[in-house]
């Protein structure tokens, strides 16, 4: 029997261990940040600051962790469906609370 040699490019791409360590040194960076922002009273720009630490983080994570830049069409388009969905909804939720009229309390 002949035996055939595997492509060695078609198996799964391994990531070295020092991309692993960046991304642990970033995002412990963005932590940082994050606790420091939260120490300071910056108004509406702690939130901005907050949530944008948070979407750099997520994005980080799904880049190196789940695979999404080497991921195939449909999942990424899941990813983004997911993600526009997350948005639509916290979009709704804040629409609702912010066009309620406060009532006060009876005592």
């Amino acid at each position: 029997m002949k035996t055939v040699a595997a492509n060695p490019g078609s198996g799964p791409r391994i990531t070295p261990v020092r991309q692993y360590l960046w991304v642990l040194a970033v995002l412990l960076a963005l932590l940082a940040l994050s606790a420091i922002t939260a120490r300071f009273r910056l108004g509406t720009l702690n939130t901005v600051l907050s949530l944008g630490v948070s979407v750099a983080k997520t994005l980080l994570v799904m880049a190196i962790f789940m695979h999404e830049s080497e991921a195939r069409r449909l999942t990424r388009i899941a990813s983004v469906l997911g993600f526009l969905w997350l948005a639509m909804l916290i979009g709704l939720a804040l629409t609702d609370f912010l066009t309620r009229v406060p009532v006060p309390p009876p005592w």
